[in-house]
């Protein structure tokens, strides 16, 4: 400001000082808006009167202006100061400069969105209203320029319009349309679409309906494709509004309005999608529920016209926009729900009609439509009108085309149809099924057959909410679902399915947070409604479960999955005597299974094979944990811990009690009978030790997760008993029992971080007078760290890979001193023999790199580098990665310079190698990405510690990440040496020397090699796998060998020697083709089978391969016509041209030719060859 004020309106850095003005003034306090808004606006005044033209300079002063008026309070406003500088930007506003008018619309929207306390209305707000209205009732024909700016800026300030105006502007904008002018009119309809889009407008619900009488009487032709649009969306924003304001009227009109628009399909228009657009709009919001009361009463009202018309919009005249129509159906489907029957019966009818003609042009929309039908008018109502005549009937046409579109759409309608109509129709076609196939008609017999199928797959949607479910689902239908779950397994699933779908579907209805009337409008079925069919589930629970334990012992453990939902769906019904009844059967029969075990020979591990019975009761009694009472809980926990988990020999059993265990401690019944005796699970678990199996030790891991979750503060010496089994696991063959172990050991380490004693003398190989310690975090370090020094290789590199995990998951709770020690501990192996040791320790090392301060890593770097150039020695290539990870990311963190002292001069060549592959890795991405070194390396490093700071249970990847996980920049270019044979070895086979891109060499390229006539791959054909290849084909071109081939004087054809190509016989036998290759490569070669039978490919045609078959003959590629001798007569030349017989010549002999008989004529091979005829033969 001072600035401004010294140098004046005219000096050269005016523009620049207000624009640095306008950019600063939005960090203000409101205090210094308000107490310098005199002196600043004088300023500005000066300025803009002087530079008025300069547009840069103008496009300040209104953002100046928006700001200082932006911050004024109501008072401030009312002097004449503000009101002049707002009707500056108000005249700017209608600028003929583009960006000028843009920043003035902008700065009035902002103005008017922040009225000053505590007005809800700005007070610029009817300033803005007269200055718009007068510009609009100023437009002429030949002055419209200022009206379409100002409609621009209507539009985006519409919503802060002052409500007591809004009467004089739609009248205003009404008036537009008569200049005639497109824009205008179309400025008008989007100032409309705006008004009746934004906020809840005062107008009264007479001048209302005016309004869109009004409107309406303006509606564009259907032929006009840039108003009619913008129309339609006002008609769809304005009938909805005034739907909420008064609904019954708005229903009374809507058919008028809707048979005009529905017209328009009549017409040739691009419009047809907005058209169909703003039907359902007008459908879906101004429908009332009194309408569709009345009209299913059977009264006329505007409703039944509505259907008509939709009715009458599958005609021959509405062809071209039968698509956009049946979306307007669907609508009308949609909103009438299930009071579609009967109002549109008549429109299902003509779809059905339309479906069944042969044109595919509708077939997608059609299936559309009639599912809509489907699923809001019910199954039963629309198969009434399109029934599906699957029975031999000479005058019914059939539509089983509707049984897949039943499956799909089907949902919450009456079962009893199912029950009554298509269960008996499935059984009637079941019977011919079988009587065709007495007849040994078997493609009649899989039709039938197949219609069965598919209208037994509509069991789980017609048991999908159904409307009628205590009434249709009798003890007969029951019975007859036991019954097919017994002898019919390819229905098994289907059933199952549907069972679930009765009490899974009613139990979240039952806990829906919807109101009963909201239900009860949508699915018929209120919150009370379904808590009574989830009892009356309950009571068919018991033998249901009875069923489904017997189907789930008769089926091999692979198709068991589906049981096991509908298992705990029954059991979720089922009361709690009857759970304990069945839970009692199942521990008895279990029981009986342990006491007499199967033989060996009788345990398969086919997954198709139903299991022993032992195995099948402990996966039962796994299901019913969540549902057990503490009575029965405790009965199972006791058989667990005594007969399962130290079953020696038998790895299944003992995979199945450890499950058991874990999934009693996840319920709350079982966690509490747990925690109640816990000391007694505790040895049990420890005595079990020696006797788990492999294949158990996955399950007993997780057990042990849980039980560590349960121990009390005064049980910690728990947790070295098992410590070394958590060791051990964590370096096993299985990915799970990894995954399980290393969560056990967080989760040790969280139970000593909460504190407690750990009593030394109940841990075995510890003295009885065994002094007591502390649980904290340190302390169960020291307890890990107790395995380096263990006698095996293995036993040390899995201490080293627990103390990685444990270390980056409690890092920060540890102190400097234990970081320190561990660290230097760890990295002493990373020289080590024993190369699983130096692996873990590399890991180690790594983590310590990413997650660790610079000032812990910095004075441990000599040693640490030592040890990996010392490693790097040893181990040869074992850990040139990891190691090349390890020194990248300590050049990324500490420098190359501090790096390349600590390394020997011996070894500078590993380090320059990795800086040069480094940089240069840097360069190509920087290119690539346009962005800079300094940046990708900071970014980089940040991911790198961003991730090591995930830790919790939510997090458990980021410790993969950062040690699997390289963020390295040397990836893409792991090992150039391998790389550039493999490059040249591919170009070398490809006949392609060119240079390829870095993509094109790490990705491996995947081919189809094209037949020799150009036909398409069949990937059907057996012979498909023929064609793809891995290296880029050379497409040959076919030899057309007919032309090729040369002939003598005689007509024979001539074969050259090897010889007679100046000596090189042997250079061309090594070009010669490779048959076995081309046998192999080639779509028309041939394979042998298992039985070492030639078997010719099927990939060409019959001719092609005869060709082929001609190529190995020696005879030409293509068979060669036999052509019809010509010959010559001799003795032309003397022929007469203008009479018959010969004549004589001068300078030529007479007309005679002598012929000799001898024999060395007929043996001559060269010359021409004579006939006796005196005819030439060529």
């Amino acid at each position: 400001m001072s600035t401004l004020q010294a140098t004046g309106a005219d000096n050269e850095i005016t523009g620049a000082l207000v624009y640095l003005l306008a950019d600063v003034l939005p960090s203000l306090p409101q205090a210094v808006h308000r107490s310098k808004f005199d002196d600043v606006m004088q300023i500005l005044e000066v300025i803009y009167e002087r530079h008025k033209e300069e547009q840069p300079i103008v496009r300040s002063v209104i953002g100046c202006l928006q700001e200082l008026l932006a911050n004024q309070d109501a008072h401030t406003w009312t002097m004449p100061m503000a009101k002049k500088a707002f009707q500056l930007v108000l005249l700017l506003s209608v600028n003929t400069s583009a960006k000028a008018r843009k920043a003035a619309h902008d700065a009035i929207r902002a103005i008017l969105s922040r009225p000053p306390p505590p007005l809800v209305q700005h007070p610029a707000a009817s300033t803005t209203a007269d200055f718009i209205l007068r510009i609009l009732h100023e437009t002429t024909k030949n002055d419209q320029h200022a009206a379409q700016q100002a409609l621009s800026l209507l539009q985006s300030i519409v919503v802060y319009w002052p409500t007591n105006r809004f009467s004089v502007l739609c009248q205003t904008l009404l008036q537009l349309p008569k200049f005639n002018n497109i824009f205008l009119t179309k400025g008008a309809f989007e100032v409309f679409e705006a008004l009746f889009d934004g906020q809840e407008n005062d107008i009264e619900d007479d001048k209302f309906a005016a309004l869109l009488k009004s409107i309406y009487d303006i509606k564009p032709a259907a032929i006009d494709d840039r108003l009619l649009p913008a129309w339609l969306l006002i008609i769809s924003k304005a009938y909805p509004a005034y739907a909420k304001i008064n609904p019954g009227q708005c229903g009374v009109d809507l058919p008028v309005v809707f048979s005009t628009i529905f017209n328009d399909f009549q017409q040739e228009s691009r419009s047809y999608q907005q058209i169909a657009n703003c039907l359902s709009t007008l459908v879906e919001y101004c429908i009332t529920n009194e309408m569709i009361a009345e009209a299913s009463k059977g009264h006329n009202n505007g409703l039944t016209q509505i259907v008509k018309h939709a009715e009458s919009g599958l005609g021959v005249h509405y062809q071209a926009a039968w698509v956009q129509v049946m979306s307007v159906q669907q609508s009308l489907f949609k909103r009438l729900h299930r009071a579609s029957s009967p109002l549109m019966n008549g429109c299902v009818a003509l779809l059905g009609e339309l479906r069944l003609s042969p044109a595919e042009s509708y077939k997608e929309q059609l299936d559309k439509t009639l599912g809509a039908a489907i699923a809001h008018m019910g199954a039963e109502h629309f198969l009434n009108i399109l029934p599906l005549n699957l029975e031999n009937s000479s005058n019914s046409v059939g539509r089983a085309f509707l049984l897949p579109l039943l499956k799909i759409y089907v949902s919450n309608t009456n079962l009893g149809y199912f029950v009554n109509v298509l269960m008996p129709l499935a059984d009637r076609l079941a019977e011919k099924s079988s009587a065709a196939a007495a007849k040994e008609l078997e493609l009649q017999a899989k039709v039938y057959q197949t219609l069965v199928n598919q209208i037994w797959s509509l069991v789980p949607k017609f048991c999908d909410l159904p409307l009628d479910l205590r009434t249709a689902f009798s003890e007969t239908v029951a019975e007859r679902f036991s019954s097919i779950l017994y002898t019919q397994p390819d229905l098994r699933p289907t059933v199952s399915q549907a069972l679930q779908n009765l009490i899974d579907k009613n139990q979240t209805l039952a806990k829906s947070a919807a109101s009963d009337e909201d239900l009860v409008a949508v699915y018929g079925v209120s919150k009370t409604q379904a808590v009574e069919n989830l009892h009356y589930m309950g009571k068919f629970a018991v033998n249901y479960l009875a069923v489904l334990f017997n189907v789930y012992s008769q089926i091999g453990t692979a198709f068991r999955g589906f049981l096991n939902e509908v298992i705990k769906s029954f059991l979720s019904v089922a009361s709690t005597e009857d759970i304990n009844v069945t839970f009692k059967k199942v521990i008895g029969l279990l029981s009986q299974a342990l006491e007499s075990p199967a033989p060996p020979a009788a345990v398969s591990n086919d997954p198709t094979i139903p299991a022993p019975m032992s195995h099948t009761m402990l996966d039962l009694s796994i299901i019913m944990i969540p549902f057990l009472d503490p009575e029965s809980a405790q009965l199972l926990y006791n058989g667990t811990v005594t007969s399962l988990i130290g079953k020696e020999g038998e790895p299944t059993l003992q995979k199945k009690g450890y499950r058991i265990l874990s999934n009693l401690m996840e319920c709350p019944n079982g966690r509490s009978i747990i925690s109640q005796q816990i000391a007694d699970l505790e040895e049990k678990i420890l005595e079990a030790t020696p006797s788990c199996s492999v294949a158990a030790r996955k399950n007993r891991v997780n057990a042990l997760r849980g039980v560590v979750k349960l121990l009390p503060p005064t049980d910690l010496h728990f947790i070295p008993a098992i410590l070394s089994e958590a060791v051990i696991s964590s370096k096993d063959a299985s990915e799970k029992t990894r995954e399980n172990a290393f969560a056990l050991l967080v989760e040790m380490g969280e139970k000593m971080k909460e504190g407690g004693i750990v009593r030394n003398s109940k841990v075995q190989g510890f003295e009885a007078d065994a002094p007591d310690a502390a649980a904290t975090i340190g302390e169960y370090f020291m307890m890990v760290t107790a395995g380096l020094a263990g006698t095996t290789a293995h036993m040390i590199s899995a201490t080293i890979v627990a103390l990685s995990r444990i270390f980056f998951e409690f890092k920060d709770d540890l102190s400097p001193e234990l970081v320190l020690e561990m660290l230097q501990t760890i990295n002493v192996f990373v020289s080590a023999n024993n190369r699983e040791i130096v692996g873990s320790a590399l890991g180690y090392i790594k983590v310590c790199v990413v997650v660790l301060d610079d000032t812990i890593i910095e004075p441990q770097l000599p040693s640490i580098v030592g040890n990996l150039v010392k490693c790097s020695h040893q181990t040869r290539n074992h850990f040139k990665l990891k190691i090349r990870h390890i020194f990248e990311r300590l050049i990324r963190r500490f420098g190359y310079e501090k790096i390349s002292v600590l390394v020997p001069e011996d070894d500078k060549k590993l380090i320059a190698n990795i800086q040069k592959r480094r940089l240069r890795a840097k360069r190509k991405k920087a290119a690539a990405a346009g962005t800079n070194d300094e940046s990708d390396e900071e970014m980089l490093e940040g991911a790198a510690r961003e991730s090591a700071k995930k830790t919790g249970k939510g997090f458990h990847d980021a410790y993969e990440e950062v040690l699997y996980g390289s963020e390295s920049e040397l990836d893409d270019s792991d090992d150039e040496a391998l790389q550039g044979v493999k490059a040249a070895l591919a170009a070398a086979a490809n006949g392609n020397t060119k240079k390829k891109t870095s993509k094109q060499q790490q990705l491996p390229g995947t081919y189809i090699r094209e037949a020799e006539d150009d036909t398409p791959l069949d990937f059907l054909d057996q012979s498909a796998l023929a064609r793809i290849t891995s290296s880029k084909p050379v497409q040959r071109k076919k030899q057309n060998l007919a032309k090729s081939v040369k002939y003598d004087d005689d007509g024979r054809m001539v074969f050259k020697e090897d010889s007679d190509e100046n000596g090189n016989g042997d250079s061309e036998s090594e070009a010669e083709e490779d048959y076995y290759m081309q046998a192999q490569k080639s779509a028309d070669g041939f394979v042998r089978n298992e039985q070492n039978k030639i078997k010719f490919k099927k990939g060409v045609k019959n001719d092609d391969f005869d060709d082929a078959m001609d190529v190995d003959e020696g005879a030409t590629a293509k068979r060669k016509k036999k052509t019809k001798q010509r010959f010559e007569m001799v003795g032309k030349e003397y022929r007469s041209k203008k009479a018959s017989g010969d004549v004589k010549s001068k300078n030529k002999a007479d007309p005679y030719a002598y012929v000799p008989l001898g024999k060395v004529t007929k043996k001559s091979r060269k010359g021409p060859k004579l006939t006796y005829t005196g005819k030439l033969k060529r």
